[in-house]
């Protein structure tokens, strides 16, 4: 990165500039994306107090989050180099949102980002203090690749085509054993179901806002539009999560429920529903009730750059018992309003689960997860069976 960057490439605003320790001082006028590559430290100057960062990693609607020195916490902060009054102050509003939710909720949970601190100065700066989770998103663990990374390629010269690039940033980390896509699902349901347990609805459930830890254990964050104890949510789930309704801001915990069955459809198969096809198509494809296929051939997949081009049928996600997708069922039940909570949702899964894996791999799911699992009397998991995908 040269010392100072192109103005002129940054749309004629302010650079931001390394200083003699080569530290970048972002300026209220700097743009933020151009300062996700890398991982020099940064100076992020607030008002007149300026925060030391090691890294930034990712921006939102309701802010920026930065790794802090010491590589052990984050900090989602006000993006205030966008010079937008109006985005500042909704910003403020989801920040203090969020404090209140984390303030809610019992520390150290075993499902939620652990929170750290917070400070507010009353005015437009706020700030909130959340563990570091080494393993980033669930999305970004699912796809194979970081958001950081997704972003670095956007600064790059044109070295492939845009269709080489769009496929290569659209890949899956296939080699994900089912066993551990099991276990994110039962993981990311039992967390839910524990906000849910606790008067909170979340209302932007997705892999997004699932983190994972030095363990590879779920952890629900980013509550800044939630809901807690009847309180105005603050935000609304993203095309693919979000059901159908009228008026399109209610929520409730049936909502909250169609987004799991579109989140564990994205957590076993890798993708998001649709997720090629254009938002405003999925809008309508879901007001029709028309969702992506469990029981045949789920998915056909693009190749990958540098594959031999062949398109087979997608056997990520498939369950060696039934053939059809694992949790199929669950994941119908949620699209078409069949469960009145999200605790039922928890057990449907647990029962699949029992029914599909083998002894070994129910103590690991069990385990790893902390969650029980009873073998069925009847029904039990198919004999001698190992989890090979």
């Amino acid at each position: 990165m040269p010392s100072e960057s192109n103005s002129a490439a940054n749309g004629g605003k302010m650079p931001a500039i390394r200083n003699a320790a080569n530290e970048i001082v972002i300026t209220s006028d700097s743009e933020a994306g151009q300062l996700l590559v890398g991982t020099c430290a940064l100076c992020v100057s607030l008002s007149s107090d300026p925060i030391q960062v090691k890294k930034m990693l990712g921006a939102g609607n309701s802010g920026t989050v930065i790794l802090l020195p010491g590589g052990t916490r984050v900090q989602k902060i006000v993006s205030f180099w966008r010079g937008d009054d109006f985005v500042i102050k909704e910003q403020c509003k989801s920040l203090r949102n969020e404090i209140a939710a984390y303030k809610h909720l019992p520390q150290d949970h075993h499902r939620f980002a652990k929170f750290l601190g917070s400070s507010d100065n009353g005015k437009d700066r706020v700030t909130i203090d959340l563990e570091y989770l080494p393993n980033n998103t669930l999305h970004e663990y699912l796809r194979g690749y970081t958001v950081r990374e997704f972003l670095d390629t956007k600064r790059r010269d044109d070295e492939e085509t845009r269709a080489d690039k769009e496929r290569r940033m659209s890949r899956r980390h296939d080699s994900i054993p089912l066993l551990q896509r099991a276990c994110w699902a039962l993981e990311a349901v039992d967390g839910i179901s524990a906000l849910h347990a606790l008067n909170v609805l979340h209302c932007d459930i997705k892999p997004e806002n699932m983190g994972l830890d030095a363990q590879l254990n779920v952890r629900i964050f980013d509550f800044a539009g939630s809901s807690v104890c009847g309180s105005e949510p603050m935000s609304m789930e993203s095309t693919r999560y979000h059901k159908p309704r009228n008026p399109r801001d209610y929520y409730g915990v049936d909502t909250e429920c169609f987004a799991l069955g579109s989140s564990i459809y994205h957590i076993v198969t890798g993708v998001r529903p649709y997720d090629k096809v254009p938002d405003e198509e999925v809008e309508h494809l879901y007001a029709r009730q028309e969702f992506p296929d469990l029981y045949g051939e789920a998915l056909k997949d693009e190749p990958l750059k540098g594959s031999t081009g062949n398109t087979a049928p997608d056997t990520i996600g498939t369950s060696p018992v039934t053939g059809m997708l694992l949790f199929a069922d669950a994941i119908r039940k949620c699209w078409y309003g069949e469960f009145a909570t999200s605790a039922e949702i928890l057990e449907a899964l647990k029962s699949e689960v029992v029914r599909t894996f083998n002894e070994e791999d129910l103590r690991y799911i069990s385990e790893k997860s902390g969650i029980e699992l009873e073998k069925e009397v009847t029904g039990g998991p198919a004999a001698n069976h190992s989890d090979d995908q």
